[in-house]
């Protein structure tokens, strides 16, 4: 039987040419922001809420949560200004509340520019937008919290 010893993505051998690790996947501080937004039942199609700017290269944390029952649409879209469904895309009937990021899913542990799909780093901060797809079945409200690693 074959004897392993390996290491880890936070274990790097300089020596070897390997880079160091990203400061914000290794030791990088958590930063939790709390968001309400609320919707009138008049709201249509088209209607969109500003939640948050976040650094590009912030690494979502797996404690990300959106409570998506109470908002006043069938469908919960989060994502970029232009990109309705970068982040969330869910009926509100399907869950209480949403972890966009899970462990060991291919958005875990990666930067919220690759999280969200953006072909390159555009530096600097990226809005989170809700995205209202059809028009409003009441008013409400989406509460949440975006938890990330930062340097």
């Amino acid at each position: 039987m074959a004897v392993v010893i390996g290491k880890s993505t936070l274990i790097r051998d300089p020596r070897i040419g390997e880079a160091a690790v990203d400061p914000a996947v290794a030791r990088g501080r958590t930063i939790s922001a709390t968001f309400t937004a609320t919707n009138a039942s008049t709201d249509n199609t088209g209607s969109k809420w500003h939640l948050a700017d976040l650094p590009s290269d912030a690494i979502l944390d797996e404690s990300t949560s959106i409570l998506v029952s109470g908002w006043g649409f069938a469908a919960v879209r989060i994502g970029t200004k232009t990109d309705v469904d970068a982040l969330v895309a869910v009926v509100t009937s399907a869950a209480a509340v949403v972890n966009p990021v899970a462990i060991g899913d291919a958005k875990h542990g990666v930067p919220l520019w690759q999280v969200l799909g953006l072909a390159a780093d555009p530096g600097g901060n990226i809005g989170l937008w809700a995205h209202a797809i059809a028009n409003a079945t009441g008013a409400g409200s989406l509460k949440g919290k975006f938890a990330y690693r930062y340097r």
